[in-house]
C-alpha cells in the first residue's frame, strides 16, 4: 500500500470514529495460496422448499472451504435465520436453509441473502483408499484318517433251550 492510499485509510478512519463508529487499526491483505485465494461474494435470492432450502450457484471451479451467508430481510416481521446445509458444497453449488425458529422453516418462500464462499482445493477424482489384505491365516486341524473307524458291536451268546441247572420240571417240588 503506498502512503497515499494509508493516509486516505487513516482520514477515513477518523471520519468513521467522529461518527461514533468503530474503527479497526491497521490493514490486511487476502490470506490463502499464491498468488490469491479464490473468492466469491455476492446477494441473491431464492425460493424455498418444503423443508426451508434452496440451491445457489457459485462460480468457484472448486468445492467451498468456508460459506459464510446473512440473511437480508426486507421487512421487520420477515425475519429468519439462514445457515449453510452441512455436505452440500460442490464445485458448482451450495445449498442453504432458512428457518423462522428451531423447528419451522421458511417453506415456500423468497429469501434475500449475501454470501462469501471461499475456495478450497481444486475438485479431483478421489483415488479409491488400498485394500492390501494381509495373508489369510491357517488354524491347525487334527488329521482325519481315510478310514472310517468301525463301529464297535457287542456279540450275545446264542440263546439256548437248555433247561436250567438244577433239574427239575419246573412244577416245584
Amino acid at each position: 500500500m503506498r502512503i497515499r492510499e494509508k493516509a486516505a485509510l487513516a482520514v477515513a478512519g477518523l471520519a468513521v470514529a467522529a461518527a461514533g463508529g468503530t474503527v479497526f487499526a491497521g490493514t490486511s491483505g487476502a490470506v490463502g495460496p499464491s498468488p490469491s485465494p479464490s473468492v466469491q461474494a455476492a446477494e441473491t435470492s431464492c425460493v424455498t422448499d418444503g423443508a426451508g432450502m434452496c440451491t445457489v450457484q457459485h462460480a468457484l471451479g472448486a468445492v467451498p472451504a468456508v460459506v459464510v451467508v446473512s440473511a437480508n430481510t426486507p421487512g421487520q416481521f420477515n425475519a429468519y435465520m439462514l445457515n449453510t446445509v452441512q455436505g452440500s458444497y460442490t464445485a458448482t453449488t451450495f445449498q442453504v436453509r432458512a428457518m423462522f425458529d428451531q423447528t419451522t422453516p421458511k417453506a415456500g418462500g423468497a429469501i434475500w441473502f449475501s454470501f462469501a464462499a471461499y475456495g478450497g482445493a481444486p475438485v479431483t477424482t478421489p483415488k479409491p483408499p488400498s485394500t492390501t489384505l494381509p495373508p489369510p491365516t491357517t488354524t491347525p486341524t487334527r488329521p482325519t484318517s481315510a478310514t472310517p473307524t468301525p463301529t464297535p458291536t457287542t456279540t450275545m451268546p446264542p440263546e439256548t433251550t437248555a433247561t436250567p441247572p438244577g433239574g427239575g420240571s419246573g412244577l416245584g417240588g
